[in-house]
């Protein structure tokens, strides 16, 4: 990964062939979301499940909404608060979600690939095994989530704050993690080869088993030599000035 690159981002209203995504009504939503529900109680029998790809949905209040299986890939959800609501195994891949307020929502296996999370607040949500390769995250705030086996393939994440997260056993090859604060993280066996944790904060990371081959850990901050025999490395792993 080029160590400043940077993801774009695009217009966050264009839906796919460069439509215009679709503006929904407050009534239209409250009936999707009723319906959604019925759906899940019914188990499919009855109700519809929630299909939301390509809708607007900036600053919407959804919190503790039951969107669980939802349907909402390239929806824009912007300012969305969002908090303690189940997306488990939702479909928001592409989505925009800047500056969403995710604290203790369930995402657990929600595919989030691509999706733009810049700023977002996700203190405390599950996010396990989900789906977030060339996730955008950054300035994103992950205090104590859980990612346990997440796979952040690609993923943008500097500036982001993963303190006391756990992330044991987390896919994240080739990530961008520089100016993270990943104090206090779990990453027992966590897949970091040739992650970027450039001037990262490693203070207390537990990083047994970890796989930091071709990783770049110049200039991170609280690394010590105790956590980098704990992990892997190779010839191609840089480490800090005073540990290489």
């Amino acid at each position: 990964m080029n160590k400043d690159k940077k993801p774009t981002e695009e217009h966050p209203d264009k839906a796919p062939e460069g439509g215009i995504a679709q503006e929904i009504s407050a009534e239209d939503l409250e009936f999707i979301i009723g319906s959604h529900k019925t759906w899940l109680e019914s188990k499919g029998k009855e109700g519809k499940r929630a299909l939301l790809a390509n809708k607007i949905l900036k600053k919407v209040y959804l919190q503790g909404a039951d969107l669980r299986g939802a349907i909402a890939n390239q929806a824009n959800f912007q300012g969305a608060e969002m908090q303690n609501a189940n997306l488990f195994k939702a479909n928001l891949s592409s989505a925009y979600m800047r500056d969403a307020l995710l604290q203790r929502a369930q995402l657990r296996e929600a595919n989030m690939e691509g999706c733009r999370l810049i700023g977002a607040r996700l203190q405390e949500a599950i996010l396990t095994k989900a789906k977030m390769i060339r996730v955008d995250l950054r300035e994103a705030d992950l205090l104590e989530a859980q990612l346990v086996q997440a796979n952040l393939t690609g993923a943008y994440c500097r500036g982001c704050n993963f303190f006391m997260a756990d992330m044991r056993k987390i896919i994240a090859a080739e990530a961008d993690f520089q100016e993270a604060d990943l104090q206090g993280a779990e990453l027992g066996g966590a897949d970091l080869r040739k992650a970027l944790l450039c001037e990262a904060k490693l203070a207390n990371a537990d990083l047994e088993g970890a796989d930091l081959r071709g990783a770049d850990l110049r200039e991170s901050f609280g690394l010590t030599q105790d956590q980098i025999d704990e992990a892997t490395i190779d010839q191609d792993t840089h480490l800090p000035f005073e540990l290489g």
